[in-house]
């Protein structure tokens, strides 16, 4: 299974400092967060008093083959899901590291009711672009070997 820990590690931090200047006077980190439900969710940016929740998305929106990535989509409808189902007062984020992206998730997302989540792009910096890219690549062709 190809390694994909440098996201966590690189990618995410990158994405919750980001955050941290949108949001001046917050800090973010992955951390669980309960759920009206009561079932707890591990979301990818939580600030310090849980009022700022979001997910990081770092698909691609298409395939190697060109296809579109529904597996990635899959994912981030989840997602939506997930940071949908929290309470009322909770600023709900989705943020992307890929722009095309963000607009096919959107774009599918249109019959969930997204109204109270807000869709962000962050661009981040050439090496961490290509070490995601460089993670991705190795990933489909891992998954290209598997079929």
């Amino acid at each position: 299974m190809a390694d994909t820990s440098k996201i966590k590690s690189e990618v995410e931090p990158y994405v919750q400092s980001w955050l941290s200047v949108k949001f001046p006077g917050h800090s973010f980190k992955e951390q669980s967060v309960k759920l009206p439900t009561g079932h707890t969710y591990a979301f990818d940016a939580v600030s310090e008093d849980s009022s700022i929740v979001g997910c990081i998305l770092c698909n691609r929106p298409k395939t190697r083959t060109g296809r579109e990535n529904t597996g990635g989509i899959h994912k981030a409808l989840a997602e939506l899901h997930y940071i949908a189902a929290l309470p009322p007062g909770v600023k709900r984020l989705m943020i992307f590291t890929d722009e095309g992206f963000l607009q096919l998730a959107q774009r599918r997302a249109t019959r969930i009711g997204v109204a109270s989540i807000d869709w962000m792009f962050c661009q981040l910096p050439p090496h961490l672009e290509g070490l995601l890219k460089e993670t991705l690549d190795k990933a489909s062709q891992e998954q290209r070997a598997a079929e």
